[in-house]
């Protein structure tokens, strides 16, 4: 699913003010669910406790990051996994303002 690039700027925006960090801007979904990625596996050996805050503020649903942890057994997996959660609901929640913006 291709995104606006407002949408996902918006996003982007929003996930490097949780991850303090510029590496999050990206021109596509692809390469931000790649980047987010690389931040998520970096969160997941160094600091969980983080990790685990920014879910929480992001409002990932907590069965969700479980069954994206439970099948794979590669770090990377789950940090794939645990990402692509991430990007989804900030993708959902940037539709959303965009949408209460317009009226």
């Amino acid at each position: 699913m291709s995104e606006s690039p407002v949408i996902l700027t918006s996003a982007a925006n929003q996930l490097q003010k949780l991850f303090d960090t510029n590496e999050l801007q990206a021109p596509d979904r692809d390469q931000l669910l790649r980047k987010l990625t690389h931040a998520v596996a970096y969160l997941l050996r160094t600091d969980l406790n983080r990790l685990m805050h920014i879910l929480y503020r992001i409002d990932v649903e907590e069965r969700l990051v479980k069954q994206a942890m439970a099948p794979a057994s590669v770090d990377e997996d789950i940090a794939h996994n645990i990402a692509l959660l991430i990007l989804q609901r900030e993708l959902q929640k940037a539709h959303t303002r965009q949408k209460y913006s317009q009226l």
